[in-house]
């Protein structure tokens, strides 16, 4: 039985999937699993829509991000998943942390393998010498940030260390954003971003900055890392294997937090979702087959750097001893906001980068001229 399986994996992450169905190929001589690896938003998003309902040109399994999900949903392009996973019982909602992230509409869009995340790496050396005790509880706060920065400025190092950079703005202001409660929407479908929040989320990068805490535009930030000029870099699960090469004694923690007993990791999953089109029952058998494997043998996936949902495997020793589990290290949240429109949301935020970090408009211009394009943007594609 051949199964067709889609994906949004063409980097390194890309040749691990190639591995992983090689090996499940291997050992099951009945069913050929084909993965073809497409770039996200431009490809693969188009393209599910394009080919939905037409058994011919439709994939027989897709990965995606969850945050598509209504996308998807929404234009015909998936459907519950429900008919792959009934009969495996290593894929019933009680396996998964975080399962509500592919849901929608009340129903189960999708089987999650990882939360790609927000994190921040730590020079321990600097942190040693610095302020030890900010990273005892494995979470590290605005407060001890600023603290961290305070430390640094007396020691007269300041212009030379900063406490904190950023290497990718829209998910540091993102990241910030969800921390303080924000979200894009509250069913879903409807457009509720709290535009106070937004503000605020940008508002901490730019106080940061103020005081000096903070990296000069167009700064390298992960080459500033790399070189002992930050304690933290902002970056994400997907860098860790570019950390590696820096040479350094560090930990991977979740995201800056402002409250300890509420940690949020701003996250997208990759997520099997079913592709709209008819299924013969050995054709579902042989992908979820597939899932239910891929699943149990999750660790292979996690060796790649990623943290995995399947509490088997995110819960093993194992999985405890690589660098990521840290992030997981206290009772987590990975969440990100999940929206019809999530595509416009992001690209918006990214648009705008560190606009008033760096003082080209103020908190208020900021905010307001988001809003005002997202909406734009929205009524453009209704």
């Amino acid at each position: 039985m051949e199964v067709n399986f889609w994906s949004l994996f063409t980097g390194d992450d890309g040749v691990t999937m190639d591995a992983i169905v090689k090996q499940f190929n291997d050992e099951h001589p009945d069913i050929k699993v084909t993965h073809i690896a497409m770039e996200a938003t431009s490809d693969l998003y188009v393209k599910l829509p394009m080919v939905a309902g037409d058994d011919n040109q439709a994939p027989d399994l897709a990965v995606t991000h969850n945050n598509y999900i209504p996308y998807l949903a929404e234009k015909g392009a998936i459907q519950p998943i429900d008919p792959l996973v009934e009969g495996f019982d290593n894929l019933t909602r009680d396996h998964f942390n975080s399962v509500d992230m592919a849901d929608y509409d009340g129903k189960r869009y999708g089987v999650i393998l990882d939360f790609p995340s927000a994190v921040v790496y730590g020079n321990k050396a600097l942190i040693e010498q610095y302020y030890p005790e900010m990273i005892e509880d494995y979470v590290v706060t605005w407060d001890e940030i600023y603290e961290l920065g305070d430390r640094l400025a007396a020691d007269n190092v300041i212009d030379q260390i900063k406490p904190l950079v950023g290497s990718f703005a829209r998910n540091d202001v993102l990241q910030t954003f969800v921390t303080q409660g924000g979200t894009y929407s509250e069913d879903g479908k409807t457009l509720a971003l709290d535009k106070e929040i937004l503000k605020k989320a940008q508002g901490e990068w730019k106080n940061l900055y103020d005081k000096g805490y903070f990296m000069e535009e167009d700064s390298d930030a992960m080459g500033m890392f790399a070189m002992g000029e930050s304690v933290f870099v902002t970056g994400g699960t997907w860098n860790l294997n570019m950390v590696n090469t820096y040479g350094l004694d560090y930990i991977m923690l979740p995201c800056v937090q402002y409250d300890t007993n509420n940690v949020i990791t701003y996250a997208a999953a990759h997520t099997f979702v079913m592709p709209q089109r008819n299924y013969t029952d050995e054709k579902k058998q042989a992908v979820g087959e597939f899932i239910s494997w891929f699943e149990d043998h999750a660790m292979l996936w996690a060796e790649a750097g990623s943290i995995v949902a399947y509490k088997e495997v995110a819960e093993s020793e194992a999985f405890a001893n690589l660098p990521q589990a840290m992030v997981d290290k206290v009772d987590t949240r990975h969440w990100c906001p999940t929206f019809l429109y999530s595509s416009v949301c992001d690209a918006t935020i990214s648009s705008f980068g560190f606009q008033s970090v760096y003082g080209h408009m103020t908190l208020d211009e900021y905010a307001d001229a988001v809003m005002s394009k997202i909406e734009a943007e929205i009524e453009a594609q209704k």
